[in-house]
């Protein structure tokens, strides 16, 4: 539960970082995509122990459609921005269900 979690946070930040205006598109062509292909496996690794731990995998699962649409520079951005919050309210659920402030039934 703490890995996913963990997984969550580390691929949160680095959306953040790839979401910087110019910064982090630079940084995606400058690696030739490379950076790009290693988020996509960051964000598929996070996916499975997300449904593993029975915990929301939607920010991964956004990451994975982010890394595709990468390639297109203003949509990019936004998919980072956008894959960050979500990957970082997953982290800090609370049940780690999609579930903030709500008691979680059997």
């Amino acid at each position: 539960m703490v890995l996913a979690r963990t997984f969550k946070g580390v691929s949160g930040l680095f959306e953040l970082m790839l979401g910087l205006p110019l910064l982090g598109g630079m940084a995606v062509m400058d690696s030739g995509w490379g950076i790009a292909s290693i988020m996509f496996m960051l964000h598929a690794v996070t996916l499975v122990l997300s449904l593993q731990h029975r915990q929301s995998f939607y920010g991964s699962a956004a990451g994975l459609v982010t890394c595709l649409l990468s390639t297109v520079p203003i949509a990019g951005m936004f998919g980072h921005w956008i894959t960050a919050v979500l990957l970082l309210i997953s982290m800090v659920d609370r049940y780690g269900t999609g579930t903030v402030g709500r008691v979680r039934r059997p």
